[in-house]
């Protein structure tokens, strides 16, 4: 990570809950039907920028089966200005995977999702980024931002 004066920090909420049992990606959105972005305009081309998320993903239901897959993988695309979006952050495999045999279990566990990373721009146009998440196996479910949680995602620019 480079190192140098902080320029600016922007941090967006989302607290809208919503749940998804689909194993292909959708947008994580701000309310119905919004997808939740996130932007930051950097003030100096030549800065980085630390993409610092904090996503609320929860297990949304107990399993009644032996097995219980509560994956699911997070996926970040960022575009500059009003181009199109690109891949930015893969996290796969995230969640719980539980057997017990003839044991019925369950889960219901909240995880608040972190990792940051840097960001190299080269730009002072807007940067809007924007996550989605899917299941790994169908069959279940996971939710976000419920009761009462919120997600967040902070941007530090960094002069260099």
């Amino acid at each position: 990570i480079t190192t140098g004066k902080v320029l600016q920090v922007v941090t967006h909420t989302n607290s809208y809950s919503q749940n998804t049992t689909s194993t292909s990606y959708s947008d994580i959105q701000s309310s119905s039907g919004v997808t939740w972005e996130a932007t930051i305009t950097p003030t100096v081309s030549t800065s980085v920028l630390l993409v610092i998320p904090s996503i609320s993903i929860f297990n949304a239901q107990p399993g009644s089966d032996t097995t219980q897959e509560k994956r699911y993988s997070l996926h970040c695309d960022v575009k500059v200005g009003s181009g199109s979006y690109s891949g930015f952050l893969e996290q796969n495999y995230l969640g719980n995977y539980a057997y017990q045999g003839t044991t019925k279990t369950y889960m219901n566990q909240s995880t608040f999702v972190t990792n940051t990373k840097q960001y190299d721009h080269n730009t002072t146009s807007q940067l809007t980024f924007r996550w989605q998440w899917k299941l790994h196996a169908s069959g279940s479910e996971v939710g976000l931002n419920g009761d009462g949680k919120e997600s967040s995602i902070t941007f530090m620019e960094i002069a260099t």
